[in-house]
């Protein structure tokens, strides 16, 4: 499996950076991982007809969705094939229904526990701890896995969701002296790194950087205290498994 960073800022870009998106290529098949502002742009650089298989959204927060409303105007006057599949939560429902009244997409529910088949590719959704409903996804291919956490803070079942994984694509929007209280809706760039050591999982790869940070140094190396084959996520970077 092959994956590409097309944004990885939250809440809001940094300049001339882009939101959450992500590309996984495994064989035949292309899926897209989010698609926040900025990112639909990064992806038309290596699919300029979108012709990729489907869309995953963890969530419906404007910073991991909000290309999607302009995707409804790409398909049709690039004369791309639809309905596109889009995974979504149903909630909030506000902007569910704006997908799923665009005429464009095939909404598919979002539900702890479902597994959906892309040719050879399995994805399975597991719950997450955010202020709005939100999926982790467990994405495998030929006995390789990626497991990306979505929007989350930390929660007890987060360790056995992504153990073992080949890669973890992990939130980690805050330092720890950041972390606003202990209920914080994002991980910490500490805890990612404690999350992935007690994983076991292969590579680390911390993202959703906050927009207004203007290095990611210190994120790093909070988070190779615990586990030090991590990366931060570089936009348009390619990393494989």
């Amino acid at each position: 499996m092959k994956l590409t960073v097309l944004g990885r800022h939250g809440p809001f870009p940094a300049p001339g950076g882009a939101c959450s998106g992500y590309l996984i290529q495994a064989g035949d098949t292309a899926l897209v991982l989010e698609l926040g502002p900025g990112a639909l742009s990064n992806l038309r650089r290596i699919y300029p007809n979108i012709n990729v298989d489907g869309i995953l959204l963890s969530h419906l927060h404007s910073d991991h969705m909000g290309d999607m409303l302009v995707l409804r105007y790409a398909l049709p006057q690039l004369k791309i094939k639809t309905p596109l599949t889009v995974v979504a939560p149903e909630t909030p429902e506000t902007e569910y229904r704006t997908l799923a009244s665009s005429g464009v997409f095939e909404m598919v529910s979002a539900k702890a526990g479902r597994k959906l088949r892309f040719g050879e590719v399995t994805v399975t959704l597991h719950g997450s701890s955010h202020p709005v409903e939100t999926y982790a996804f467990d994405i495998e291919y030929r006995g390789k896995r990626i497991f990306y956490t979505g929007d989350t803070g930390m929660h007890t079942d987060l360790v056995n969701q992504c153990r073992g994984a080949d890669i973890l694509l992990a939130d980690a929007c805050f330092l720890n002296a950041e972390k606003p209280g202990e209920k914080a809706q994002h991980l910490t760039a500490g805890e990612a790194g404690q999350v992935a050591k007690a994983a076991g999982v292969g590579q680390l790869i911390c993202t959703h950087v906050w927009g207004g940070r203007e290095d990611t140094e210190q994120m790093l190396a909070e988070a190779r205290e615990h586990f030090a084959n991590c990366l931060i996520a570089e936009e348009m970077h390619e990393y494989h498994v």
